[in-house]
């Protein structure tokens, strides 16, 4: 009873300081939801936020953000209806967000005036660059005399006066007005377009150089310059930034410099015209898919490794030489599932559930092609929410009364706490001797007490783990306090394991050779983590399956 205590303590503690928002759980669940493609259950969850007597303010930015979900969920017309009442909300701080929101419906519907005009009234210079940019999209394949023809009107609009310049450019021959118009716009850019050259340069020091680019600052209208400090990525940089510290306590020469992309394309070319890239040995960054599609090449050109700090999407590893996951890529995650199944799993049927989100349905996809291959067989596959989980069960017999169940093991992917909850309490109701795999996320859901199932049903898959309960990770999670007057988040564990890795991989004795340190590696490494390994390979490969028993935590 001690070890169950002890474990129970632990992970009550580690999320301590969020049960005191309860009431906004859901609201920041969904924004995360969002950030991760997950655009139907973040709707979903910011429905009842959308009622203004109950909850003022915040009812705008949800109502905003609901649209915003609705419109990457493919749902325009919905979004339209929602974002129209946000418009008259002259004061409001996202105003201009919500303008740019309509501007992009109005662009998805064709109608490339009212797209226009709405971004005329857009004044926040962020938001304007990222229409800007929306324009230039959505205008190239109108004809030549219509943009000539409104240069005038939206001559501010750099992404109008681009898309005009580049039909221009197309022409075998340029008529006497052609060519006056194209004098005057011929020196219109976006944003700057050198393309990134190898890099020469050699190592002339022995100091550590990191660029971190994440967006601090997201947009957020009027108050976009500041940096929100309960966000996950000033979380995430609290990691990094302790790590840092700990480090050139330790004699470690490193420097690091930050840079801020504000989740703005233009911004990115700014960045890397900066020097600082002329000597960086690794850069951490950036997260988000079109942000990514700049880095790699520029990495690429300039031979410097880039390390996406949270994601699990391998799809740019395999054509991009310096891109990086410091997480496991999905085909790692799919090797671990299955290496257990080989390994634990008498039986050899399997049913899969997973969620809209894009890394649990690539992951589902890639899960059931290598488990087909390698001879075992997906009797249910099946994409699930919080009102269908159950439905999923039933397929597979595993319910109260129910006779064997139809699978020999249940794999469940997703982050989501509302398809978790279901799924424990029909295991908490049931006795039935059945692995049933899920994410790591699910530990810190306060609302599970796995002791109390009666069969130890429930194993966790490993997505750079923090071992709870061990000295190094107590150690960092009590100087982080110290210093910080709060526990760490799990974005803030990341942060550190993430630096702490690299300060110890990268040196002056491999030449501060990236890959060369990695394949030098001599086991599975990690600080707070389970562990790390990265040889011969540019994800964490280390994917164990991990098992609560006894109030202890373990590879299984």
């Amino acid at each position: 009873m001690k070890q169950v205590f002890l474990l129970t303590f632990i992970m009550v503690s580690f999320f301590a300081n969020s049960i005191a928002q309860d009431a906004l759980n859901n609201y920041n669940r969904a924004k995360t939801l969002l950030s991760y493609g997950n655009y139907k259950d973040a709707m979903e969850l910011l429905r009842p936020y959308m009622d203004e007597k109950q909850y003022g303010d915040l009812s705008k930015y949800a109502t905003f953000y609901f649209a915003q979900s609705a419109f990457m969920n493919k749902q325009p017309n919905l979004s339209k209806a929602t974002i129209e009442s946000l418009l008259n909300q002259s004061t409001w701080d996202k105003i201009d967000d919500a303008k740019y929101l309509m501007a992009l419906i109005h662009f998805e519907e064709g109608n490339h005036v009212n797209a226009l005009e709405q971004i005329l009234e857009i004044k926040d210079d962020k938001v304007k660059q990222h229409a800007e940019n929306a324009s230039y999209k959505y205008l190239s394949d109108v004809s030549l005399s219509y943009l000539a023809g409104n240069l005038r009107k939206y001559e501010s609009n750099r992404g109008f006066v681009l898309s005009l310049k580049e039909k221009l450019e197309s022409q075998t021959v340029m008529s006497s007005t052609d060519r006056s118009i194209y004098n005057q716009i011929k020196n219109v850019e976006l944003g700057s377009q050198t393309t990134p050259t190898k890099s020469n340069t050699s190592k002339k020091d022995d100091v550590l150089d990191v660029a971190v680019v994440l967006p601090f600052s997201q947009s957020s209208g009027a108050q976009s310059a500041r940096i929100n400090t309960s966000n996950f990525i000033f979380e995430l940089y609290q990691g990094i930034s302790f790590a840092l510290d700990e480090a050139k306590r330790k004699g470690v020469k490193v420097n690091v410099k930050a840079f801020d992309t504000q989740r703005n394309i233009a911004r990115m070319k700014n960045i890397f015209a900066d020097p600082f890239f002329d000597k960086a040995d690794v850069i951490i960054g950036p997260l988000y898919p079109d942000e990514v599609d700049m880095m790699s090449p520029f990495a690429e050109g300039k031979g410097i490794p880039f390390i996406n700090p949270l994601s699990n999407i391998d799809d740019k590893l395999e054509n991009f030489e310096y891109a990086y996951l410091f997480r496991p890529s999905i085909g790692a995650i799919s090797n671990g599932i299955l290496d257990f199944a080989r390994k634990e799993v008498s039986g050899r049927r399997i049913a899969v559930a997973y969620t809209s989100a894009t890394r649990d349905e690539s992951l589902a996809k890639r899960l059931s092609d290598q488990a087909s291959s390698k001879g075992f067989q997906i009797v249910n596959f099946e994409k699930v929410d919080e009102r269908s989980i159950r439905g999923f069960f039933d397929k597979v017999n595993l319910k109260r009364g129910g006779g064997a169940p139809a699978a020999d093991m249940i794999v469940i992917l997703t982050d989501d706490p509302n398809i978790a909850s279901p799924t424990f309490q029909l295991m908490e109701s049931i006795s039935r001797d059945i692995p049933v795999l899920v994410m790591d996320s699910w530990l810190y859901f306060n609302f599970a007490n796995y002791e109390m199932i009666q069969q130890d049903n429930f194993h966790f898959i490993s997505n750079n783990t923090a071992k709870l309960g061990s000295k190094e990770l107590e150690d960092f999670r009590e100087s982080f306090f110290q210093k910080y007057h709060i526990y760490p988040s799990l974005n803030a564990h990341l942060g550190y394991e993430l630096m702490s890795w690299l300060s110890n991989t990268l040196n002056i004795s491999s030449g501060f050779d990236f890959r060369k340190s990695l394949d030098q590696a001599s086991g599975v490494g990690g600080k707070i983590t389970y562990g790390l390994d990265f040889r011969e390979s540019k994800n964490n490969r280390y994917v164990p399956v991990l098992h609560l028993g006894d109030g202890v935590l373990d590879v299984k």
